[in-house]
């Protein structure tokens, strides 16, 4: 059972899931106690912070066999494949965004993907003037989804939270799918849903799709 968990960052998303986690002992680590890490045991990880915080959770996670929910995006090819080395020993949850709607339409892109790559194929990433990662993470999932074969353009202006809308062009019509998040909170209850899913899985690498399989 999960009891302890270890929070890492304090911004804006682990600020919405902090809400949410009453019922937990939490411990919250940003730039300035992550050194310290190692010192402490949980029986959850859950990174909320970037991608310069995972030499921390990496170092922490070879030692440390608890399960881990990286919501944390940016990640370099080489820090993916450590996360997947870890999964042989725990079950690590990775996922670029934990919206349900996000994560269905995904589902929905990537089953027919041969069917939508005969369009043009545009997608409109919105997102507030201070993330940093450009296109986001939720973007490169959604044309990983159509085998690369979208051209994005990135906005980042005022609070805008995050609003992904694809559009698909052939000469006789026009397909639009557009997402849009109104609140913090539908990421912090994706995480929600993914604590309890991973609390008894066995050592994998698990996504948000394998929740919406369990559904």
């Amino acid at each position: 059972m999960i009891k302890n968990i270890l929070l890492i960052g304090n911004g804006k998303l682990s600020k919405s899931l902090q809400k949410y986690l009453g019922n937990y002992n939490l411990l919250i680590f940003d730039e300035n106690n992550i050194s310290s890490l190692n010192k402490y045991s949980g029986d959850l990880l859950i990174d909320c912070s970037s991608n310069l915080a995972f030499p921390f959770i990496y170092d922490y996670l070879k030692k440390k066999d608890i399960a881990s929910i990286i919501c944390s995006t940016g990640h370099k090819e080489n820090e993916i494949m450590q996360m997947k080395k870890l999964t042989k020993r725990i079950p690590l949850l990775k996922s670029e965004n934990f919206s349900f709607g996000i994560s269905l339409i995904n589902k929905i892109l990537k089953e027919y993907s041969k069917q939508f790559n005969l369009y043009d194929t545009y997608l409109l990433d919105f997102h507030h003037k201070d993330k940093k990662d450009s296109p986001s993470g939720t973007s490169l999932k959604i044309s990983e989804s159509l085998n690369n074969k979208v051209t994005t353009l990135s906005i980042r202006s005022k609070d805008i939270i995050g609003k992904h809308t694809l559009y698909f062009f052939s000469n006789e019509e026009e397909i639009i799918i557009s997402h849009n998040a109104t609140s913090r909170d539908v990421f912090a209850k994706g995480i929600l849903k993914a604590i309890l899913f991973i609390e008894n899985k066995k050592p994998g690498f698990y996504t948000m799709e394998d929740i919406i399989n369990e559904i």
